[in-house]
């Protein structure tokens, strides 16, 4: 069914390799890789309906469209941060007819 308020985000991860506890052991530093991960959440089930996983120099607001891209169901609103206050997400947000709620 509709969508009344999607929130959207993202937060970033790393990831530890399979020698992370020879660094811990043996005390040799080794480069962590980082993603993020792009999430919307309905915020009145708190189900999450969409989700990507990007390198970390991918920008927010680059990765907001095929986020968004990702459900057919009708989205009245959606928030974000100011991270997501580009052209191209009020672009994305426009074609889909999506109430922009971002500062």
């Amino acid at each position: 069914g509709e969508i009344a308020h999607l929130v959207i985000d993202s937060t970033g991860l790393k990831f530890f390799g399979e020698g992370e506890w020879k660094v811990k052991k043996h005390g040799k530093e080794r480069r962590r890789i980082w993603r993020k991960l792009h999430l919307a959440v309905d915020s009145k089930t708190h189900e999450i309906i969409c989700a990507d996983l990007s390198l970390n120099n991918v920008t927010d607001s680059e990765a907001f469209p095929g986020l968004i891209r990702q459900t057919h169901r009708k989205i009245r609103a959606a928030s974000a941060d100011g991270a997501y206050d580009t052209r191209l997400c009020h672009d994305e947000l426009r074609r889909k007819k999506i109430s922009a709620l971002i500062p």
